[in-house]
């Protein structure tokens, strides 16, 4: 059985990684897109960032984690589990560049690798976890 869940949590990985991978285009592609439009940098940046989330939640939830149901609540939570990431990294990063004088590219890829980890272990065990049903089993003699 923990081989079971081990290859299903390496495989929900594996899954997240891809769907990084594409958001980052959606991303890049959106950003390009509405600078070449001539949209400011950083309205261009919230925005392509927003489909980015948009594009991660809408492909996890489907694929990676196999969710249904309603979508508020969960997008709700994935907006909240992307905000506190953003938090932390951000916060680590600040840190290990100006504190510690690690290069920002350093910095920068350690961060990353850090908000993927936070955002799977969030993504698997808040936003997107097995709503598990209670029974309620009683004894009578």
């Amino acid at each position: 059985m923990k081989s079971n869940m081990l290859s299903d949590s390496l495989r929900s990985f594996i899954i997240f990684g891809l769907v990084g991978i594409v958001n980052t285009g959606v991303d890049i592609g959106v950003f390009t897109l509405l600078t070449w439009w001539q949209l400011p940098w950083l309205a261009a940046q919230i925005i392509a960032y927003g489909c980015g989330v948009l594009n991660s939640f809408l492909m996890n939830r489907k694929w990676t984690f196999k969710q249904q149901g309603p979508l508020a609540k969960g997008l709700l939570r994935f907006v909240l589990l992307n905000l506190v990431t953003l938090g932390v990294t951000s916060v680590c990063m600040l840190l290990m560049h100006e504190h510690l004088g690690i290069s920002l590219w350093m910095s920068k890829g350690a961060v990353t690798l850090l908000g993927v980890v936070l955002n799977f272990a969030g993504s698997r065990l808040w936003v997107f976890r097995a709503e598990q049903v209670h029974v309620n089993v009683r004894n009578h003699r």
